[in-house]
């Protein structure tokens, strides 16, 4: 049995759990930590989205040329700073818009090829197309700048028909 005296306090019970001003604590640190990541984040997510942008577009440049040679026919890209977008045309009685492939569920005769978001088409050179000639080559080479915030990347098409990014 404990005594008790008069300097002497009882004891007071263990209490399990946390107090609301740790909890208001831990959730304002957390949010100062969220929100310095999402800005360092950022500018990673911009230059992911320009990273997928360019081999988007020297892939499908790539796809369209081997059409080109396999189909026996001109193809036509342009692209088109002011809409964010290209298109792709085939020389048969005329151009006509082709459709190389299909964002979404939606399938419409005029598909334009669209860049991720963010991401715009800063310089193109030649009037902002190229045509593949049969044979694989181009008519005139062409370069295509795209950019985002503060960068940008280059895709260029030499006469000989080959595509490389810069």
């Amino acid at each position: 049995m404990q005594v008790l005296t008069s300097h002497s306090r009882p004891p007071v019970p263990c209490s399990r759990g946390f107090t609301l001003l740790e909890l208001l604590l831990v959730i304002v640190v957390l949010g100062v930590l969220s929100s310095l990541l999402f800005l360092r984040l950022a500018p990673l997510l911009s230059q992911t989205r320009l990273r997928s942008a360019v081999w988007q577009v020297a892939t499908d440049l790539q796809a369209i040329r081997m059409k080109a040679i396999a189909q026996n026919r001109r193809f036509r890209v342009t692209f088109r700073p002011s809409t964010r977008d290209y298109i792709v045309e085939k020389e048969e009685e005329g151009w006509q818009q082709q459709i190389l492939y299909v964002h979404g569920s939606g399938a419409t005769d005029d598909a334009p090829l669209l860049l991720p978001p963010g991401v715009v088409i800063t310089a193109v050179n030649s009037g902002g197309d190229v045509i593949f000639v049969p044979r694989g080559h181009v008519d005139g080479g062409i370069s295509i700048t795209l950019g985002t915030e503060g960068h940008t990347r280059k895709v260029v098409v030499n006469l000989a028909g080959r595509v490389r990014i810069e």
